[in-house]
């Protein structure tokens, strides 16, 4: 499948099957992630791969937040989850004197590689479903995180329960999203 035919297939899943993802997948996922390009090379990441019943159960506390209001209601249907942890990132000395802040990029970095590792899991045959909230305190608790590492999403990884067509995507026109050379 070429990459484009990948961008214009991928959604998000939110209903699995039940059959477990091989680990073997799982860590191909997670590479796709660690070999994402990230600013001055500071790779301010640490996945944590879930596939086990007692950190998944972990995640879905998690990912609960506002008193149960808010949450994915199938998560109990995931077979894998990778959490994606912030960590320290380490800039060269003139971007964090330019900017004062060295974690600038850091969420940027992340949210590349949630990409890479959806579409890697695509291609793999599996779906995927970026869940972006989660209760920090729960999180570091259930998984071991330590304190003052935020967690930043989850991907949600398993077998789609059913395999769909896809839909075309509800996108703003090329010209309302893209310009040439000014705004």
């Amino acid at each position: 499948m070429s990459f484009m035919d990948l961008v214009n297939r991928r959604e998000s899943c939110r209903a699995f099957s039940d059959k477990p993802v091989e680990r073997e997948k799982l860590i191909q996922i997670a590479e796709a992630g660690r070999l994402t390009p990230s600013g001055c090379n500071a790779q301010p990441w640490k996945f944590i791969v879930c596939d086990e019943p007692e950190a998944k159960a972990a995640v879905c506390d998690g990912v609960v937040v506002d008193g149960g209001k808010t949450g994915a209601p199938w998560r109990e249907s995931v077979p894998a989850f990778i959490v994606m942890v912030e960590l320290p990132a380490p800039v060269k000395p003139v971007i964090a004197e330019y900017y004062g802040d060295t974690q600038r990029f850091a969420q940027g970095d992340i949210g590349m590689a949630a990409l890479n590792m959806c579409y890697e899991a695509m291609d793999l045959g599996l779906g995927t479903c970026i869940i972006g909230m989660s209760d920090q305190k729960k999180m570091e608790e259930g998984l071991g995180i330590p304190e003052g590492y935020e967690c930043r999403g989850v991907i949600a990884i398993g077998y789609p329960a059913e395999v769909k067509e896809p839909r075309a995507k509800v996108r703003k026109a090329f010209d309302e999203a893209v310009s040439f050379n000014k705004f």
